[in-house]
């Protein structure tokens, strides 16, 4: 497994792995798909803010996004803003994978612990990231009026 930095050369495949999930898509963004323009407009929100965003590849199919952003303007912590395996890939450990691949970029960053933040509507995510030893400790509302629990975890 490795990470591609995203480019537009790979909207299309970052758009099927979004849309791939439409209970995400609901319980994120009440839709449930992105248009081309709207992942467009994503990207570029996320590079203002100096995110970093990767496709997730596996042999030669590309399995999931991650995007996180060093220091998080509004509180200083290191944020893992998107982790999504491809809907028909989840349950089999890419995500833990994925995750490997990011604690070892935050190690050589020296980064010692991030956050990131889960929608309350969203149980399955709650129950994946509670498995990886994340621990809740705060709950906002985000720009689109979602309530979000914020957890966070040492990188190991």
């Amino acid at each position: 497994m490795r990470l591609i930095e995203s480019a537009p050369e790979l909207l299309d495949e970052e758009l099927a792995i979004l849309n791939s999930d439409s209970f995400f898509n609901q319980v994120s963004k009440d839709k449930e798909l992105f248009t081309k323009e709207e992942l467009i407009q994503e990207i570029k929100d996320g590079k203002e803010l100096g995110a970093e965003r990767f496709l997730i590849q596996e042999g030669d199919a590309y399995v999931g996004i991650v995007e996180y952003l060093m220091k998080n303007p509004s509180d200083g912590y290191t944020w893992l803003g998107l982790l999504q395996i491809r809907k028909e890939a989840q349950s089999h450990g890419y995500g833990r994978q994925a995750l490997q691949l990011f604690y070892d970029i935050m190690k050589g960053r020296e980064v010692e612990r991030f956050r990131l933040g889960v929608i309350a509507e969203n149980e399955p995510g709650h129950r994946f990231w509670k498995k990886q030893g994340m621990v809740p400790v705060n709950s906002v509302i985000n720009q689109d009026q979602k309530t979000i629990i914020v957890y966070e975890k040492e990188v190991p």
